[in-house]
C-alpha cells in the first residue's frame, strides 16, 4: 500500500508540475540593440497609440490583443525601471503585429509524398525609439504558430513572446 501511494503522490506532483506550463518552443525571437545607445539611461517611455495588431487579426481573435500587448509590454519595462509618461519621454515604444491564418507548409514524409497542411503564423514587431534623435536603439521581433488553444495559453505564449523580446534590453 504505501509504495502505490507513493506513485500516487509522485504523479499528482508531477501532473501540479506540468500543468502551468505552456508550450513555447516554436516562438522564435530575435533581438537587436544599438552599440551606441546606453538602454540603462532610458528612464521614460511612452508606447506610441498606433500600436498594435491589425484589424483583421484582433478581429478574428477572442482576446483582445492590443489590451494584453500594451499590458505585458508596460509590466516588462516597469520591471527593467521603465516608467510610462504622457509628454516629453526617453524612448518610444512601438509594435506591430498581425497573423496569417491561412499560411501553408509543405510537409514531406519518408516516402517524398508531398502534403500541404494548414500553419497558421503570428508576428510582432517591437521598436524602441530615442526619443530625441528618432533613431531606433533597440528592435525585435518574435515569430510563433497560431495553435488553437483557450485563451489562458494563448495569453501566455503572448506573454513569453514580449518578456522574450525585452529581455536583452
Amino acid at each position: 500500500m504505501p509504495k502505490l501511494v507513493k506513485i500516487i503522490l509522485l504523479s499528482l506532483l508531477v501532473a501540479g508540475f506540468t500543468a502551468g506550463c505552456v508550450k513555447t518552443d516554436d516562438i522564435e525571437v530575435v533581438a537587436l540593440k544599438s552599440e551606441k545607445a546606453n538602454l540603462a539611461g532610458y528612464k521614460t517611455y511612452q508606447i506610441l497609440d498606433e500600436s498594435g495588431f491589425d484589424k483583421e487579426t484582433q478581429q478574428k481573435a477572442a482576446m483582445d490583443i492590443n489590451t494584453e500587448l500594451r499590458q505585458t509590454v508596460n509590466a516588462v519595462l516597469a520591471k527593467k525601471g521603465k516608467v510610462p509618461v504622457i509628454e516629453n519621454p526617453d524612448l518610444y515604444v512601438a509594435y506591430m503585429g498581425a497573423a496569417d491564418l491561412d499560411a501553408i507548409k509543405e510537409k514531406v514524409d519518408k516516402k517524398g509524398k508531398v502534403t500541404i497542411e494548414n500553419a497558421p503564423k503570428a508576428g510582432v514587431l517591437l521598436t524602441l525609439i530615442d526619443a530625441n534623435t528618432g533613431e531606433i536603439i533597440y528592435l525585435s521581433s518574435a515569430e510563433g504558430d497560431v495553435k488553437n488553444l483557450p485563451i489562458e495559453e494563448k495569453r501566455k505564449r503572448l506573454n513569453y513572446a514580449i518578456k522574450e523580446m525585452l529581455g536583452n534590453m
